[in-house]
């Protein structure tokens, strides 16, 4: 029955426990609200100046690659080449790549070429997706600033406009079009200033970058010029406020106050800043300071990332409400916890239940404990026993209680015990059982188990009372014995290793003091015994290898294959690699490990690569004098065949202009023939010098435009022949990576055979384009000619080999020959593919690691 003065202990009890719980929850959960709001901020703030990062790079980025493209087009090729020639191909060839590198580039809306007087000589407009040459509204601009500015400044520099709108005929494009003009001054050869390169960046595509950004935070990235103007705003109607009369006053300090707009201009490069109008983290960017060579007319940005103080608060009112609920919940669990304890506190006052509860404390003590306990009286019969040792044994409780303690004992040990027992009883004192010995307990299935056994006698009432703590070791013994084993193998590997495994002191002396097998093997010792008693300084056949050795492991710790010059116990000299770590024992004392190699045979190896290299390099020397003699080949060739070949022509074309009368039409046609052998011979040695100079020819690789080269070779043989009707298919885009000289050759020998062997068809094609095949880009030439049988393919590309009448077509047959030299200096390979009056398929491939 509980008693008033039992309600009031528990009251009493109840309050002391709960008062302070729930003034330290208070505590607790408004320093944990504290650190959350705290790291919502500063995660906050990390990642609004993350975003600002993010946003200058893009802008970084942006500006180099642009700026690379204003010097790149300043110094094209074809614009020098044009500046040089003034000729119209060469116009027409600039303007060709101009508009292939704005189809390349395609956020360009003008990409404008101006001479040193302004005029605008080449512009690529683009519109509606397309870029296009303009030719009929070329305009004079000597007028404009940035022309006058551009022209002022120096080689390789480049002038950025402000960041603004585009505007045509005085009036803002609509829709708008922001625009930054990126120009450079453009010199000729020799180094005169010869006009301008003008680009007109797409501005919205930098303004998208930084909107995708936004996207990703909290806060809004905004982009202002340096008069507080947004450039990419809140919204469109705040934007290019100094483009349009009714926004003049949309400005940034208007809207946010002038403290904060001067505390961004006048703050550093990159800052941040909180205040009650919310978190603004900036970044100041200067095109002119992030680029080299940049001039920008004094232009200067500013990215802003603002988070107004609605987002702020917001970051941390979940927190706190889970708080207000955490703060409820807990003080109820507490409420309820302090009762229990409150309750059990008064019940722990009462004898009878303290006595049980120790009671309880011990059994669960000895229950809980990890080793096996077994207490016995003075005549060895167990008493107790706790639930590890029913395990371990395999005996329940009560078949253990009330026997002797010899039952948990091998057989073999069983009468010994009993007289060690008698002995203890007689002299009882805590200690370790059978030291030094092995001792094992057996189970009730007979299986034996290793065990360590501590005694601690009790004297009581009742007796003397021995516990005994027994622990099961087997996992002990299992792991000493694979270390036994892993110490083993690992001796085992280390004898059997093919390279000397040492150990020495770097003493006077050198002493080893570990080798393996091999080391024995290598200095041709007759034991290990021995070679521990040799002195590695007395197998130096050189004592300044060794001391150049030991400084270097001394002053860096390893040396890695060191080359020396040794000598083995028997007096033999060997060259060896050396590598060793310096170590530390426990005394502070310094030895290497190390590994040593014989290196004899790679010595001999290396002595005969040597020999091999001198011999190549005569044999090298033996074949450029070979080819010089070629060179002079080919010379005599081109220069005394062709005097006699001239005459012979120039003679003949006499006897038939002035003396035609004085021979009948035999004698005429003998003298045609002798013209036509000789300018067969003429074409002939050409064919082959061309032929040799391929074979000797140094490849330069570039990227070359297949598709230009096949288009200039076919505009060539249709004004050679204007009246040949061919249909032409020329794939765009054919980009190849080799030498543009050498692939002019295979296109003009191809495609002039796929002209010349479509004469007689009726609507004559040539097609030129690539395909797949392998994983491997294949170009070819087709065309549907007279073809040729496959059966004699194997003779193709063999000089003077032909498979058609010289007569009905006309040819050296060296051309196939020349084609297939140069593919093949390509590293690529080239067939064909042909039926007879059904056309011909030419097909090669350049390699692709060359290419790549």
């Amino acid at each position: 029955m509980k008693t008033p003065k039992w309600g009031y202990q528990f009251l009493q009890y109840f309050l002391r426990l709960w008062l302070p719980l729930v003034l330290l929850l208070v505590v607790v959960l408004w320093i944990l609200f504290r650190t959350q709001a705290d790291a919502a901020l500063a995660i906050l703030q990390a990642n609004e100046r993350q975003s600002i990062q993010m946003g200058k790079r893009s802008i970084d980025a942006a500006l180099s690659v642009l700026v690379g493209d204003a010097l790149y087009l300043a110094e094209h090729s074809s614009l020098q080449h044009w500046l040089d020639t003034h000729d119209s191909e060469a116009k027409s060839r600039l303007a060709h790549d101009f508009l292939a590198f704005a189809k390349r580039r395609p956020h360009y809306d003008q990409i404008r070429f101006l001479d040193e007087h302004g005029y605008e000589r080449v512009r690529i407009n683009f519109h509606d997706g397309h870029s296009f040459i303009e030719l009929a509204s070329l305009q004079d601009l000597s007028e404009s600033p940035y022309v006058r500015n551009t022209l002022a400044l120096d080689e390789k520099a480049v002038l950025i406009s402000p960041f603004d709108l585009n505007i045509e005929q005085g009036v803002i494009e609509e829709p708008i079009s922001p625009t930054i003009r990126f120009s450079a001054p453009v010199f000729g050869d020799d180094g005169q200033k010869r006009g301008l390169v003008v680009l007109n960046y797409q501005g919205y595509r930098l303004l998208n970058r930084l909107r995708a950004i936004s996207e990703q935070s909290l806060g809004s990235l905004w982009l202002l010029n340096a008069a507080g103007y947004w450039l990419l705003g809140p919204d469109p109607g705040t934007e290019w406020g100094f483009m349009y009369q009714d926004r003049q006053a949309v400005r940034f300090e208007r809207e946010f106050g002038e403290e904060i707009w001067s505390e961004i201009m006048q703050g550093p490069q990159l800052g941040q800043w909180e205040h009650e109008k919310g978190l603004f983290t900036y970044s100041k960017i200067s095109p002119a300071e992030a680029q080299n060579n940049v001039n920008a007319e004094e232009e200067r940005w500013v990215l802003i990332s603002y988070v107004p103080p609605s987002v702020i608060a917001a970051s941390t009112a979940e927190n706190e409400r889970n708080l207000v609920i955490a703060f409820i919940g807990l003080t109820f669990v507490l409420a309820l916890v302090s009762g229990i304890i409150a309750y059990y506190i008064v019940r722990r006052r009462q004898a009878e239940a303290a006595v049980r509860a120790s009671e309880i404390r011990f059994r669960g003590l000895l229950e809980s404990a990890p080793d096996g306990i077994v207490i016995v009286d003075q005549r060895g019969v167990i008493t107790l026993v706790n639930s590890q040792t029913e395990q371990w044994f395999g005996y329940t409780r009560d078949e253990l209680l009330g026997n002797h303690i010899e039952q948990l004992i091998p057989e073999r040990f069983r009468s010994g015990h009993v007289k060690v027992r008698d002995r203890y009883a007689g002299k009882p004192a805590t200690r370790p059982m059978g030291a030094g010995l092995e001792l094992f307990g057996r189970r009730k299935d007979g299986s034996e188990f290793p065990v360590e056994i501590s005694l601690s006698p009790l004297q009581t009432d009742q007796g003397l009372l021995v516990t005994s703590i027994i622990r099961d070791i087997t996992s002990r013994k299992q792991a000493e014995e694979m270390q036994r084993q892993v110490e083993m193998r690992y001796h085992g590997l280390v004898n059997n290793l093919p390279v000397g495994v040492y150990r020495n002191k770097p003493d006077e002396k050198g002493q080893f003091l570990e080798v393996n097998q091999a080391m024995v093997d290598i200095f041709e010792a007759e034991s290990a015994e021995q070679l521990l008693t040799h002195h590695f300084r007395e197998s130096y056949c050189d004592l300044a290898e060794r001391n150049r050795f030991i400084g270097k492991v001394l002053r860096d710790g390893y040396v890695k294959g060191e080359e020396v010059r040794l000598k083995t116990l028997k007096g033999r000299e060997f060259y060896a690699a050396l590598s060793a770590v310096m170590k530390k024992n426990e005394s502070g004392g310094i030895y290497f490990d190390g590994i040593l190699e014989d290196i004899s045979m790679r010595k001999q190896s290396e002595h005969k690569i040597q020999q091999l290299n001198e011999r190549l390099q005569a044999r090298s020397k033996e074949l450029e004098t070979i080819n010089r003699e070629l060179e002079a080949f080919s010379y005599s060739v081109s220069h005394d065949l062709r005097a006699p070949l001239r005459a012979m022509d120039g003679f003949s074309r006499t006897l038939l202009d002035e003396y035609a009368d004085h021979f009948d039409e035999k004698g005429r046609d003998r003298l045609r023939r002798i013209r036509a052998a000789a300018q067969r011979m003429g074409a002939l040695i050409d064919d082959l010098l061309k032929l040799s100079r391929v074979s000797r020819t140094e490849i330069k690789r570039e990227e070359v435009d297949l598709t230009q080269m096949a288009n200039e070779v076919l505009q060539i043989l249709q004004q050679d022949d204007p009246a040949r009707t061919v249909c032409i298919q020329i794939q765009s885009g054919l980009m190849a990576y080799g030498d543009a000289r050498l692939l002019r050759v295979v296109m003009d020998n191809l495609l002039g055979n796929a002209w010349k062997f479509t004469a007689h068809a009726q609507a004559a094609s040539i097609e030129v384009g690539e395909e797949l095949k392998g994983g491997q880009i294949v170009y070819f030439v087709r065309d549907n000619g007279i073809g040729f049988d496959m059966a004699y393919a194997d003779k193709l590309f063999g000089a003077f080999q032909r498979l058609h009448d010289a007569a009905e077509f006309p040819g050296t047959g060296i051309g196939l020959a020349t084609v297939q030299r140069v593919i093949h200096k390509h590293g690529g390979q080239i067939w064909a593919e042909s039926a007879v009056n059904q056309g011909a398929t030419f097909y090669f491939i350049l390699d692709e690691k060359e290419s790549a």
